[in-house]
């Protein structure tokens, strides 16, 4: 009878950290994922592209080449 009784008491005693340990894993996460919600993302803008439109010199490339496999 007292064995059952420590084994129970000793149950009880072992869960309990168990239990408030997941309590605090679960908060930290849920701090953890509203933090990283509100973050403002940094976007940059660049008013000035650093490419160009080359459609025209690459039609005159494709042009020159078909008259060089022409000859």
């Amino acid at each position: 009878m007292k064995v059952n009784i420590i084994r129970t008491t000793l149950g009880v005693l072992i869960l309990i950290p168990v239990f408030l340990l997941s309590l605090w894993m679960r908060k930290k996460k849920a701090l953890r994922s509203t933090t990283e919600a509100h973050e403002p993302e940094e976007i940059e803008l660049d008013s000035d592209p650093d490419y160009q439109n080359d459609s025209h010199t690459a039609a005159q490339t494709e042009d020159t080449e078909e008259q060089g496999d022409m000859v």
